[in-house]
């Protein structure tokens, strides 16, 4: 047996290099039914969500998220994290993505979606302010009322179905 081999068992949890015995690996998913309100969300994952996600102003998700249903926010919308979605996602505002997030239905944006890592969407994105994809963004159909920006030699889109920009297309180095 080598100096620095260890056995892994998965009867307790893995500990970082570095971290205490007496320290929380992980904190617990929270799971709520639905989430709905007339005030800003400011949403603290791991959460599971079994219904939808609504608010009549802003939804930001901090963490590691799960929604079984639809995403709806009159305001802005902020990812941080990790999030999938199972139904449609409808903002009325911006969004701003930081992480990953996984769409399994439509995404309909009435303001700029800005994308700093990457956006996968099985079915169509329509985006009618300006779209900057620092990172990676991956959907059926595309459709894009201003510009779209790719920012850096790393980033790019791929729509699998189809195109329409209205606006102009650049690339920012």
């Amino acid at each position: 047996m080598y100096e620095y081999e260890q056995i892994m068992t998965f009867d307790q949890p893995m500990m970082m290099a570095g971290s205490s015995s007496t320290a929380s690996t992980s904190s617990p998913v929270k799971k709520k039914k639905s989430i709905k309100s007339d005030n800003s969300l400011d949403l603290r994952g791991p959460m599971e969500v079994d219904g939808s996600v609504k608010s009549m102003a802003s939804v930001t998700f901090n963490g590691d998220f799960s929604v079984r249903d639809r995403i709806e926010a009159y305001g802005d919308l902020k990812v941080s994290g990790n999030l999938s979605c199972a139904g449609k996602v409808k903002s009325m505002g911006n969004v701003k993505v930081n992480g990953a997030v996984v769409c399994m239905d439509k995404v309909k944006i009435f303001g700029k979606l800005k994308i700093n890592g990457s956006l996968e969407v099985q079915g169509d994105l329509e985006v009618w302010g300006a779209l900057t994809i620092n990172g990676y963004l991956k959907c059926r159909t595309l459709t894009a009322y201003a510009s779209l920006t790719t920012v850096g030699d790393q980033s790019w889109y791929e729509a699998e179905e189809g195109e329409t920009v209205h606006g102009a297309k650049l690339v920012q180095r």
